[in-house]
């Protein structure tokens, strides 16, 4: 059980000994799987259709430099190794290589930060989406299936499409907002460099 496992299941078991004389019955518990909500929401499909045409890119780069080495190979495989062009054949075809493993290690690293960028806001948003959905429909709690907060539950506490569709509601006026707040960050920027 992950660190946020122990936690939900404290927290719920501190709210269950918190109810005291109410009964099971009147608590409304709902689980919600995060990861189907951000792959399922139109925040994060647009997230990833962003992320595939980085790794498209990020490919297409790569088998551009792919195709060079191979070029390379072949020359350096021809060429007599007692020529005064092998040693410059084999320096290109090791440093073309040594270009080609450090862009994918590079091309990796700007992958994973883009993911974060990407998923941060959405993560971010999801939190108080699940806030005001709680409140809303009268929750008392609220478990993550994916954090290890609900082991098991019966499908009918699952409440993942509904926090899929507040957030879906939700997304346009945080981008509308996120929009002004950077308008407002470049104007005093645009007035102090003028």
């Amino acid at each position: 059980m992950t660190r946020y496992g122990f936690i939900a299941a404290a927290v719920l078991a501190a709210g269950l000994l918190a109810a005291g004389t109410v009964q099971a019955a009147e608590l409304r518990i709902g689980v919600v799987n995060l990861q189907e909500v951000i792959a399922d929401s139109k925040a994060g499909q647009q997230a990833n259709q962003d992320l595939q045409a980085i790794v498209k890119k990020l490919q297409d780069q790569a088998n551009d430099k792919n195709t060079k080495l191979n070029v390379l190979k072949q020359q350096l495989d021809k060429a007599d190794p007692k020529s005064g062009d092998y040693a410059k054949l084999q320096k290109s075809y090791d440093d073309s290589r040594n270009d080609l493993q450090q862009f994918v290690l590079m091309g990796r690293q700007d992958l994973n930060q883009r993911r974060q960028e990407l998923l941060q806001p959405i993560e971010g948003e999801l939190g108080k989406v699940i806030d005001q959905y709680a409140k809303a429909h009268h929750y008392d709690f609220i478990l993550s299936r994916d954090a290890g907060g609900a082991i098991y539950a019966n499908t009918k506490y699952d409440v993942t499409k509904g926090v899929t569709a507040a957030l879906d509601k939700d997304w346009p006026q945080y981008l509308k907002q996120l929009q002004q707040q950077q308008k407002k960050s470049a104007a005093p920027a645009a007035k102090t460099s003028g």
